[in-house]
Order: structure tokens, then C-alpha cells, then sequence
């Protein structure tokens, strides 16, 4: 449950940075929540890996689980840090008028 209302707190920070930056903050909360469940997964694979190879205890697994979820939010934040300000839109000149 901890690591769900800190995942949403984590996604609307990232959410206030890029609004800061003038963009649109959706996708890059889609690609926080991705970076966040795939790094935890991956952090569990290995963990697993772990603990079968040396028989550590199998809390390791999850411990190495957050670590990878630790590593995606990571990942995340410095997608949303180096993301470059949009643009600021002005319209076209009129074209001339010959009279």
C-alpha cells in the first residue's frame, strides 16, 4: 500500500515539473508508472536469481525488488529533469499589403 501512495506522490511531481516546463505531463506519468512496475519486476528477477544462487534469505528478493523500482523512478525523474522547455507559440506576421 506504501509503495502505491508513493508512486502517486512520485507521479505528480513529475507531473509539476513538467508543467513548469510548459508540457504536457500524461505520457511522461505513464512512462513513470512503466519505469517504476518494470524495474520492480526485473529487481524481483534477479533478486530470485540471487537468493537461489547463495540461499539468503528470500527477503532479499524484495529488497532488491525496490531497489529496481528505486532505479525506474529514478530513470523517470531524470527523463522529466532533462526534458528542454517547450516552445512558446506566437502566431505568423500577417503577410504585406501592396496598395
Amino acid at each position: 500500500m506504501l509503495e502505491i501512495l508513493f508512486l502517486v506522490h512520485l507521479t505528480r511531481r513529475i507531473g509539476h515539473i513538467l508543467k513548469q516546463k510548459g508540457r504536457k505531463s500524461g505520457w511522461y506519468k505513464f512512462l513513470t508508472v512503466l519505469l517504476w512496475f518494470g524495474g520492480e519486476i526485473i529487481g524481483g528477477i534477479i533478486g530470485a536469481v540471487i537468493v537461489e544462487i547463495s540461499e539468503l534469505n528470500q527477503a532479499i528478493i524484495y529488497l532488491v525488488a525496490l531497489m529496481g523500482a528505486a532505479a525506474g523512478a529514478g530513470a523517470a525523474f531524470l527523463i522529466a529533469k532533462t526534458v528542454s522547455p517547450a516552445a512558446q507559440y506566437s502566431p505568423p506576421p500577417p503577410p504585406p499589403t501592396f496598395t
